[in-house]
């Protein structure tokens, strides 16, 4: 429903009220539409009629009081309480009893009907952004929407300018984070697909938050402005994912590569033993050291990283070089290294991401 579209009050929301409420008021309640047609009330051979005293209620747009029973007219004493949503006459509500009595209950349950209203309108809409996310995710994954459509759709959601796609592999799907509702022009909500949860964000506000989850697996694309970046930033992300142990943690991102998990993921899988070989003979420790120096910006930072002594994380290269067979003093043989390390990681014979 848009915004400036005449809010309905649904029959059912309706009956669901009076039936909720007067038991415990012991009053005769009726809840009219806008034109004055009772849609639920305690009285079910009323539904569907026409309620005079709503009707002027509707037309003079204020409450009315009956203090007096006519019986030639049929009607009680009472009130009707018109309400509106969004400045727009929405129905009505009448309770039968001594008007001064009642009127503060007919209030209140206009009131409910409100809140009520709003509710299922809050509702309603976050469904339907959770269904054009899942729909423009769901193309990226598949990648084969074309780019003019993918734009149009994350126009169409708010998403314009700088944005990223995040992919989560949470440790549970109880996590509360996962609950985090849509926010217009920031986020999507998360949804799950392939494998992961994903979630489209502005790229102005914070990616997933480590604070939150220091364990858990999470993978961030670049920031990117057009529809074709982001199917080519999705497509890498479900590359890795296909191998969950190369996700990094948020507590191990600063010793992970980006470009070689990627290149790993899109290694074929019978290739994948063959790669993982040059780093067979490596343990956890050697291979998380191998990982701190290749991407620390010194050997220093590398040594403070580790907390040893730079002399010490020397002397584990050289270990490191024995016991691979490889000289990680050579640039290629040591990015050689690096991929095999990412290869064993994939095939599940290392956890050090």
């Amino acid at each position: 429903m848009s915004e400036m579209e005449q809010p309905r009050l649904a029959s059912a929301l309706a009956q669901k009220v009076v039936d909720t409420i007067a038991p415990t008021i012991n009053r005769n309640v009726n809840i009219m539409n806008a034109h004055g047609v009772i849609i639920a009330s305690t009285d079910a051979a009323r539904i569907g009629t026409l309620h005079e005293g709503s009707a002027q209620a509707i037309r003079r747009d204020e409450v009315i009081r009956v203090s007096q029973a006519d019986g030639s007219a049929g009607t009680q004493p009472g009130v009707n309480v018109p309400f509106a949503l969004n400045d727009q006459l929405c129905g009505v509500v009448g309770v039968t009893g001594a008007p001064h009595e009642v009127e503060p209950l007919a209030g209140l349950i206009a009131l409910t009907v409100q809140l009520l209203i709003n509710q299922e309108r809050e509702h309603s809409r976050s469904a339907r952004r959770e269904t054009e996310a899942r729909d423009i995710i769901s193309a990226l994954i598949a990648g084969r929407a074309a780019p003019e459509v993918i734009d149009r759709s994350l126009s169409a959601h708010g998403l314009r300018g700088p944005k990223q796609i995040e992919a989560w592999i949470p440790r549970s799907v109880e996590e509360p984070l996962l609950e985090q509702p849509a926010k217009e022009h920031v986020r999507t909500s998360w949804i799950n697909l392939s494998g992961a949860y994903w979630r489209l964000c502005a790229a102005s506000k914070p990616a997933f938050a480590p604070e939150h989850a220091n364990q858990e697996r999470s993978l961030v694309s670049a920031t990117v402005e057009s529809a074709s970046e982001l199917m080519a930033e999705t497509e890498a992300l479900r590359a890795v994912l296909r191998y969950p142990n190369l996700v990094p943690r948020s507590s191990q991102r600063t010793m992970w590569s980006r470009e070689i998990a990627v290149a790993i993921a899109r290694t074929p899988a019978r290739s994948l033993e063959h790669v993982a070989t040059t780093a067979q003979r490596l343990n956890a420790e050697q291979a998380r050291t191998l990982l701190l120096v290749a991407t620390a910006a010194s050997m220093s930072q590398a040594a403070t990283d580790l907390h040893i002594h730079r002399n010490t994380l020397v002397q584990r290269l050289e270990r490191i070089s024995q016991v691979s067979g490889i000289d990680v003093r050579q640039s290629s043989q040591f990015l050689k290294l690096q991929h095999g390390i990412y290869a064993r990681v994939a095939l599940s014979q290392l956890d050090i991401f």
